[in-house]
């Protein structure tokens, strides 16, 4: 707001004048909130209502010495001065938090300013040439003012600001809603190759892929399966091998390279033909970039121009006039570095929401890059400016120099370029400013000079390498050649010892020199390549690593000396010589103060970082903790590859540099729990790669390509729905009400041709220790699992008396249906609930239904007596009463008779 009020508010061009003008000034000041609690913070800001002529963040010429006085209740004073104004907006911001409770007074001054430079135009960058005409303003002098207010401090806090939502419950997805910031730890991006901590596997043990806040998936759980290309067993007897597989790419034709997420969309290259993707080893035809949506998987857009992008850019403007981070772009580079060599090439910028090609720009330096706080790609370099012949071969003695080019100076406005928007594309040619502004996309070129800092290093006599770049911390850097065999096909023959250097980067000491270590050759000819690094370790000192190729072993060393601190470790398995898909080098990955490394031998090794000693090993084991293969494949055990790490977990797929066919069974990916070494998740697989990985994971979810039915995989938590129903029709008190439902998955591969002919009642939800099997069976036409149990449900109802209790629990079947037997205790009308609490596979899900009980039939009542007449009661009773004397009196007689006769 104050920076379009400002806008608004400069004065306007003038000729020279005399006499020089005498400028009134408005001054102003306030703090928010106001009432404010004690030891609760305020935020005070000052300004006028006049801004110097051409101001800019990048000089400074602006006004100066603002005063702030801060009177506390007891009539102490408190001032803090502002020698030069932080915004070219004139205004200047203080947090300030009281102590005491009362009513203070806060007092702004400025003192008076007189136009004494010429607008500095000397030391501008703008975005257009500087003026020759002297400035019209000088001598002019903007007139003090001063203003106060009253900031008043109570006992009571004020209220807390809105929180965010609690972490879902549910199924969600992008975008996130503006108002849950604290969600951004369930979200995350995958930005690709070419940035720190994306690339793949290289000619050195330094294998990259640990963004740091990527969050992958906790089950098996398959959201949707893609066909890239025909894939699996091609059928009848047409092929040289009876049950042959389709190619699946490796090593040098990958079918499915550095895939990238971003804001929830997984991006890639498709492949054509027999030709890969095209890459370091692949030129084109290549096939079109396809855009889906990362959870159902669903195209966005397509584009057959675009070529494989290398990696996403997201970037935080944050500056006066822009704030929040721009949409995201796609960047398909050309260049990069290779077994240590640097080459120049030309980015080309796509929108990554629509595949529209944006900005061009060209002469981008190759080398060792970083993201730095905004998300700025930073490329380091060491160039040499002494003598060279027209070839780039040194004729005289080097003169190097630590360069670092900042990709954010395209837009930021310290460059050559028209604008600092986002939405302008910098319209010049060969570095010549050719004038006016474009708010159209287009395709413009540009040679940048965008460097952060140019510094001589004259120390350095020979080449030097740099082998991990930390941002705000130091560069991990080799002078000289390590030890390398003849053999070695990326490797300079040679023992001599070299030398390892550390190069400050903290803001204030950036070039400098923190300390050498030269390290002498290992005994017995050992090839010795550098491993990962992590800044984190140690304590925080952080360590680097170096491996032994012939040995298997590593070493650590202290990023705060260079010194070694631990190692040579014990070697590991036999087969781990073979090392990674590309070159036979061991590969690790350093995250969590750990080292973690694999190979061939299809372990997974857990070294600590600050100590060297092993923590544990995955593969060796039984159930669960096994890479066993036995005769399915040529080395007894599955070759295995980390491919991601990211909470807490390390992922990681069965490769290896050329695989035959039919593919040897029993392939998988696994996730494994990076502290403790236990098994999460398991599912069937096989992903070819070579330099660059076929794997990537955000927002909880994991995509990778699998060579067994050339297909794109996406695993994750995925949608559920629950049903449940009662009887229709009116219960009689005391009968067994039967409840039952279902609980089915509801994932967009459920709806894909075969899954939706195979179960067309929908697919039943598994539990997490039956997932890996029954995804199988659902995608991949394995056999039906014997052993399957699906998941629980809990009943509940709420009866009449509007008494809510759980009634019971059931877990469903194979087909997904649940059952629960129930007898209500009282009558009445009831609603019955089924609640699904939700897997690691599965987000919850409920669902409601209602049944009555009649009342129970009443006990049979004892007759009512009916009441009594006079006649019933005297007359009927008199006469019954004179019948039977009558027959008394007979029988009397008749026995007196028989008694006389003789």
């Amino acid at each position: 707001m104050i920076s379009m009020a400002a806008s608004m508010m400069l004065l306007p061009n003038a000729n020279a004048h005399t006499p020089k003008w005498n400028i009134p000034t408005y001054a102003y000041i306030t703090a928010a909130p106001n009432p404010i609690g004690v030891n609760q913070t305020t935020y005070i800001i000052m300004w006028l209502d006049k801004l110097w002529d051409n101001t800019a963040l990048t000089n400074n010429y602006r006004f100066h010495n603002y005063k702030l006085v801060i009177t506390a209740p007891n009539g102490v004073n408190t001032t803090e001065n502002f020698p030069v104004v932080s915004d070219p907006t004139s205004d200047q911001d203080y947090a300030f938090t009281p102590t005491t409770i009362g009513t203070y007074v806060l007092t702004f001054i400025f003192p008076g300013q007189t136009i004494t430079t010429d607008n500095d135009f000397a030391t501008l960058s703008l975005p257009y040439p500087p003026f020759s005409e002297p400035n019209p303003y000088i001598g002019d002098y903007y007139e003090p003012n001063t203003v106060s207010m009253n900031l008043t401090v109570q006992s009571t806090p004020i209220t807390a600001a809105i929180t965010s939502e609690p972490l879902p419950m549910a199924y969600w997805t992008r975008p996130i809603y503006g108002e849950n910031t604290n969600w951004y730890t369930l979200a995350s991006n995958w930005l690709g190759s070419g940035v720190e901590g994306y690339a793949g596997w290289g000619a050195t043990g330094n294998q990259q892929s640990y963004p740091g806040d990527a969050v992958g998936s906790l089950t098996s759980h398959v959201m949707w399966t893609k066909p890239l290309q025909s894939g699996g067993i091609v059928g009848g007897n047409t092929v040289a091998i009876p049950g042959n597989t389709y190619f699946e790419g490796s090593a040098y034709s990958q079918r499915y390279t550095n895939p990238i997420i971003v804001d929830g969309l997984l991006i890639y290259n498709g492949p054509i033909g027999w030709s890969g993707v095209a890459g370091a080893f692949t030129a084109q035809p290549y096939g079109s970039t396809t855009c889906v949506d990362l959870q159902t998987g669903k195209v966005i857009w397509t584009n057959s121009a675009m070529p494989a992008p290398t990696f996403a850019y997201v970037y935080d403007a944050e500056d006066p006039n822009q704030h929040g981070v721009w949409p995201p772009v796609l960047i398909c580079s050309t260049a990069g570095s290779f077994l240590g060599t640097s080459f120049p090439g030309t980015w080309e910028g796509f929108d990554a929401d629509t595949g529209t090609s944006i900005f061009n720009v060209t002469n981008v330096p190759g080398g060792v890059s970083m993201l730095g706080p905004h998300g700025e790609y930073l490329v380091l370099n060491f160039v040499n400016y002494g003598p060279v012949n027209a070839f780039g071969v040194a004729t005289g003695p080097p003169k190097w120099y630590l360069q670092e080019w900042n990709s954010s100076r395209l837009w930021d406005g310290t460059y050559s370029g028209p604008s600092t928007v986002p939405s302008l594309i910098p319209q010049v040619t060969n570095g010549a400013w050719t004038g006016g502004y474009m708010n159209v996309q287009g395709t413009y070129e540009y040679v940048p000079s965008i460097l952060d800092f140019n510094i001589s290093m004259p120390t350095l006599t020979t080449a030097p390498v740099i082998y991990d770049a930390f941002y705000n911390n130091m560069l991990i850097c080799e002078n000289g050649t390590y030890p390398g065999a003849p053999e070695e096909a990326f490797s300079t023959v040679g023992w001599s010892p070299y030398t390892y250097f550390g190069v400050n980067m903290k803001a204030g000491s950036i070039g400098s020199v923190l300390w050498y270590n030269t390290v002498a050759a290992p005994a017995g000819n050992i090839t010795v390549e550098p491993g990962g690094a992590d800044p984190t370790a140690n304590s925080g000192h952080g360590v680097f690593t170096e491996v032994y190729k012939e040995t298997r072993q590593w070493v650590g060393y202290s990023m705060a000396t260079g010194k070694e601190i631990w190692g040579p470790t014990p070697s590991e398995a036999t087969l781990d010589y073979y090392g990674n898909p590309a070159i036979p080098i061991l590969g690790g990955c350093c995250a969590y103060g750990n080292l973690y490394s694999t190979g061939y031998a299809g372990t997974l090794y857990s070294w600590n970082l600050t100590t060297g000693k092993l923590e544990w090993i995955w593969g060796n084991g039984g159930a669960g903790n096994s890479s066993y293969a036995g005769f399915n494949t040529p080395f007894g055990v599955y070759p295995m590859q980390i491919n991601a790490i990211g909470n807490g977990v390390v992922y990681m797929v069965t490769t290896e540099h050329t695989i035959e066919t039919p593919l040897f069974k029993g392939a998988f990916t696994v996730a494994i729990n990076a502290t403790t070494g236990a098994q999460i998740w398991a599912l069937s697989d096989y992903t070819g790669e070579f330099f660059a990985i076929s794997y990537a994971m955000a927002d909880g979810y994991n995509t990778w390509f699998n060579g067994y039915d050339n297909s794109i995989y996406v695993v994750g938590r995925g949608p559920s729905a629950t049903t449940v129903s009662a009887p229709n029709v009116a219960v009689p008190f005391g009968t067994p009400v039967v409840i039952k439902g279902t609980v089915m998955d509801i994932s967009t591969g459920t709806t894909q041709t075969q899954q939706a002919a195979d179960f067309p009642h929908g697919v039943p939800c598994a539990s997490d220790a039956s997932m890996e099997a029954w995804m199988g069976y659902v995608y991949q036409q394995q056999a039906e699992p014997t052993d399957f149990t699906g998941v629980q449900v809990t009943l509940s109802v709420t009866d009449s008396n509007h008494n809510h209790y759980v009634i019971g629990t059931a877990t469903t079947d194979e087909s997904g249906t649940y059952m629960l037997t129930w007898t209500p205790i009282i009558s009445g009308n009831f609603t019955v609930y089924a609640n699904f609490a939700g897997t690691k596979g599965y987000w919850p899900s409920s669902a409601e239904d209602g049944f009555t009980v009649t009342p129970a039939p009443s006990a049979t009542p004892a007759p009512t007596a009916t009441p009594t007449s006079v006649a019933n009661l005297y007359f009927v009773p008199a006469i019954v009463g004179l019948f039977v004397l009558i027959i008394v009196v007979a029988v009397v007689l008749a026995i007196l008779v028989i008694r006389k006769r003789p």
